[in-house]
């Protein structure tokens, strides 16, 4: 097994590692949610959609791998307003503060720039969820003005999110 964590996008192959990893983070943290989580896939219809994700020019999907063990998850999503994408992010909690998420989004805001017709990427985070606020900070992320919302989480606990965006040249 490797000792580098790779960054790189998945293939057909990683459908079964990656609907593992999901159901990981899942369990794991409060502040990750899957908007289709009570519609399972299967493996098969997850290597599907990886392929179809690999071929769209507005969407991306990267992982973290350390050897075969995925342990990191970024998106970017198109938006209704059309050149602006949704950035969601999750890591493995025994791997954060390794600068995973760091090379997952700084990855994902490269190919922002350099392969999409965005203008923007964009994103809502939970407030109590400080270190993902500082690393969107840290990557040149600012909050909008748009007025803290409450979102619910898995738990079904409403709590405090704000909007943030990365304006791309």
């Amino acid at each position: 097994m490797s000792d580098e964590v790779a960054i790189r996008l998945p293939n057909a192959a990683d459908a079964k590692a990656l609907l593992a990893l999901l159901e990981r983070l899942q369990k794991e943290s409060d502040t990750f949610s899957l908007a289709d989580a009570d519609d399972p896939i299967s493996a098969a219809q997850e290597a599907d959609q990886l392929e179809q994700i690999k071929a769209s020019p507005k969407h991306l999907l990267l992982v973290a791998s350390l050897g075969q063990r995925l342990l990191g998850v970024l998106s970017i999503s198109p938006t209704r307003q059309g050149n602006v994408g949704e950035l969601g992010i999750a890591v493995e909690k025994k791997y954060w503060h390794l600068g995973i998420g760091t090379a997952l989004v700084d990855e994902a805001l490269y190919w922002a720039d350099t392969a999409s017709q965005l203008q923007a990427v964009g994103l809502i985070v939970q407030t109590r969820n400080v270190p993902a606020v500082k690393l969107y900070q840290k990557m040149g992320f600012v909050r909008t003005s748009t007025p803290p919302e409450t979102v619910i989480d898995d738990d079904g606990e409403h709590v405090k999110a704000i909007e943030m965006v990365y304006r791309l040249a």
